[in-house]
């Protein structure tokens, strides 16, 4: 299913959405990111690119667009900064006053 929208979308908005599936359920994801379900835990150690859109928080870990869907904490923020809209749990402000 979700390919199939994406392939729409790029249809429709001049193929600036890519995605390629993979027979482990993974994708990549129109930034070249590989995504998905079975991407290595710590894939976000190698990862090069902008800060990923944090999408919740999920006990010490912000939920993202990307990836395997999860980074530390404390490792997002020492590496791009608290994200917008986030910064105001116990934990956070924890860590952003080490």
């Amino acid at each position: 299913m979700f390919s199939w929208l994406m392939n729409l979308f790029s249809n429709i908005f001049g193929n600036t959405a890519r995605v390629e599936n993979h027979k482990d359920g993974n994708w990549i994801g129109p930034d070249g990111v590989e995504s998905g379900p079975n991407v290595s835990g710590n894939w976000y150690l190698t990862y090069e690119g902008p800060a990923p859109i944090v999408e919740g928080i999920y006990e010490q870990n912000y939920g993202v667009d990307r990836g395997d869907g999860a980074i530390p904490i404390e490792f997002y923020i020492k590496k791009w900064g608290i994200p917008d809209g986030y910064g105001n749990t116990d934990y956070e402000k924890e860590i952003i006053r080490r």
